[in-house]
């Protein structure tokens, strides 16, 4: 394992900013990365980036036990010779270690700054740092999270922009793969560059985003493996996990809340639902009353549902994947 600082900058009033790198390779001679062998003699194969957002503690814990896992992996000569595997599991640990999502000085979300810029403001500059470090890699996953907050089924998005279209989603083994096409806002993000720049990227969504849950995080890990034993990354076999359904984002039927107050749901993510069936109650803040049902529209499975417990009228409390699988897969670019 070689670590490395692979960004450095100044911060007024804190510690400097330091991003850290770990890599994982064996050379054809046997050597590994920190003990002889040359980094740039590997194949850049695959990026693993989280903590982008200084929220996404679980993300960051998922990247800490995988650098633990490859640690042992390299150790016992399971990677596959000749390829360099990276993960960076805190790319903004200014953020994190005040617990705030995004940058602390001008709240500016990185994840929005890519390419970046070495002459730009903070931000793009950290993004400009960041690409250069993952640049050139044949497959980068993301772990991200969503601008909604709430949880999710697992998953991973792909993205149908420009650059790399290849889609080897299914090797993670989650329940499910959505396909989305990039809005101008999506521009901006990792994502979207690595693909334009030759990376079959992913992003990858774990449960949850703000907790330190560990067998969540082991699972995460199991399913990184699975997609690096899959693309020939390793010698070794992970067995388990899911037969991927994949579907379109705009396939997936919103439910919203009739009216605002406290919304108490029933259901958990990933729970089968039909349709009629209680979701959650609203309930008025001050005199506890129940003011709306809200119930399902269709057959289906959970897939999202919001974690903030006061809502507005109309706030988005719940997504669905439908039963009717052929009209889903129908919607698929």
């Amino acid at each position: 394992m070689l670590e490395e600082g692979i960004l450095s900058l100044e911060l007024p009033y804190r510690d400097p900013l330091d991003v850290r790198a770990f890599s994982f390779g064996i050379d054809a001679k046997g050597k590994v990365l920190g003990k002889g062998a040359d980094p740039s003699t590997l194949e850049r194969s695959l990026c693993v980036v989280a903590g982008i957002r200084g929220d996404e503690i679980l993300q960051t814990l998922v990247c800490a036990l995988l650098v633990e896992r490859l640690e042992k992996m390299e150790r016992s000569k399971a990677l596959v010779p000749g390829c360099l595997t990276r993960v960076i599991p805190c790319a903004n640990p200014a953020s994190m270690g005040i617990g705030r999502r995004f940058w602390p000085l001008d709240k500016t979300d990185i994840n929005r700054m890519f390419p970046g810029s070495p002459e730009g403001e903070t931000t793009r500059r950290i993004a400009a740092g960041l690409f250069a470090q993952v640049s050139g890699f044949s497959y980068g996953v993301h772990l991200s999270s969503f601008y909604l907050e709430g949880d999710f089924i697992p998953h991973v998005r792909v993205m149908h922009g420009p650059g790399e279209r290849a889609n080897h989603g299914a090797d993670f083994c989650l329940p499910y793969v959505t396909h989305y096409e990039p809005g101008s806002f999506d521009t901006t993000t990792l994502h979207y560059n690595w693909r334009l720049h030759g990376t079959e990227a992913y992003s990858f969504y774990t449960r949850k985003t703000t907790v330190a849950d560990e067998v969540i995080a082991r699972e995460a890990v199991q399913s990184l493996l699975r997609f690096m034993s899959a693309r020939g990354l390793t010698r070794q076999q992970f067995h388990g996990g899911h037969r991927t359904f994949e579907l379109a984002e705009r396939a997936l039927v919103p439910v919203h809340v009739p009216v605002g107050g406290v919304c108490c749901p029933v259901v958990r993510v990933g729970d089968v639902v039909g349709r009629g069936q209680l979701l959650a109650t609203v309930r008025d803040l001050l005199c506890g009353h129940v003011t709306a049902r809200v119930v399902a529209p269709c057959d289906g499975v959970v897939f999202y549902h919001a974690r903030t417990p006061l809502v507005n009228e109309r706030t988005l409390a719940f997504q669905i994947v439908p039963d009717d699988a052929d009209e889903v897969k129908a919607t698929l670019a």
